[in-house]
């Protein structure tokens, strides 16, 4: 396994895109702030610059590609000829994306730094700002709940590139789960409101985890419909089922 990931490091780093994916990453909020004066606020900062979105719209592209460029290219052959088997090398490609997702928020941080300390010098994140707490915490918790949200939809960005086998319809969809949030809240209280039961559903439960400690308990289960840790004891679930799903269709497709 270690000389698996060792391949699968090395690959990445010779990939010239991947350091314009990092790169794009530390430009994205420090643009954002150069340009924008409204955005040179705490709130804007905590929000990573509002690199945020940009993230997310790399993470996605970058599991549906790791997965489908395998099949596309025949790579994956050389592979399973050896002594690898599909359980080590899904699982390399999901440690790899891990880790270019931790390597996406280092350079979104540095890139908000750079332009606070620039473009809005007198705000201190040491101040509190809100319920949260003071502008590190809620970068903090900014930077947890969008990782925790990219987790969730790279388990159904694998999941459907292993089963159309097109990773253009999966970075639509996660596309769409990005942008289309307020979309999804008006779907997930439709749901709930023609039966209770439906509050157990996806997207309520990607909902509950974007305004995770974003308001008081009894606020956060009144739009959710549930308490936090119900939300999280789902999301556990629903990550284990996809994930597994995407690794059955991974294990299943032919070479």
């Amino acid at each position: 396994m270690l000389t698996l990931m060792k391949q699968e490091y090395y690959k990445a780093i010779k990939q010239n895109r991947l350091y314009i994916w990092i790169a794009l990453s530390f430009i994205f909020p420090l643009a954002i702030l150069a340009i924008f004066k409204s955005q040179r606020t705490v709130n804007a900062i905590t929000n990573f610059g509002q690199g945020t979105i940009y993230v997310f719209m790399a993470g996605i592209i970058i599991t549906a590609l790791s997965v489908s460029q395998e099949f596309g290219f025949g790579t994956i052959r050389p592979l399973l000829s050896r002594r690898f088997n599909r359980g080590m090398v899904f699982t390399s490609k999901l440690l790899l994306n891990f880790s270019v997702y931790i390597s996406l928020f280092v350079a979104a941080f540095l890139g908000t730094m750079l332009g606070k300390i620039i473009f809005a010098p007198k705000i201190n994140l040491a101040d509190k700002i809100n319920y949260v707490g003071t502008g590190w915490q809620n970068m903090g918790l900014t930077a947890l709940t969008t990782l925790l949200q990219m987790i969730f939809i790279a388990a159904l960005v694998l999941l459907i590139t292993n089963l159309v086998k097109n990773s253009g319809a999966a970075i639509g969809l996660g596309v769409v789960m990005i942008v289309g949030t307020p979309i999804l809240s008006s779907i997930s209280s439709l749901l709930i409101n023609m039966a209770p039961i439906l509050k157990w559903n996806p997207f309520n439960i990607f909902l509950g985890v974007a305004v995770y400690r974003q308001m008081p308990a009894h606020l956060f289960k009144e739009i959710v419909h549930m308490s936090e840790g119900a939300v999280f004891t789902a999301y556990a679930v629903y990550i284990i089922l996809m994930y597994g799903i995407a690794y059955f269709i991974f294990k299943k497709r032919s070479v």
